[in-house]
């Protein structure tokens, strides 16, 4: 095998390992009633039927505007964190 054989390879590996990495996403919503649950878990199911890890953090609460307090809290305590903890 030449050189080029062995780059290409490897380039091919490389750029190839981010796309096997499981789909993850933490979902922070405030469709709590009825349909709107309905609905979440709906996209939930489908998501994971993909191969992706749902973590669901309904906030109860209108307007959203209990989420967004929700929202602002978590990045706070994620800013505040120090690295690699």
């Amino acid at each position: 095998m030449n050189i080029k054989s062995v780059l290409a390879a490897s380039t091919a590996v490389m750029l190839a390992a981010p796309a096997m990495a499981e789909p993850t996403a933490e979902v922070l919503h405030w469709w709590t009633s009825g349909g709107e649950a309905k609905s979440v878990a709906v996209l939930q199911e489908q998501f994971a039927a993909e191969g992706g890890t749902w973590t669901d953090m309904p906030v109860a609460g209108g307007g959203g505007d209990a989420a967004m307090t929700a929202l602002r809290a978590r990045v706070l305590a994620a800013t505040r964190r120090p690295p690699f903890s």
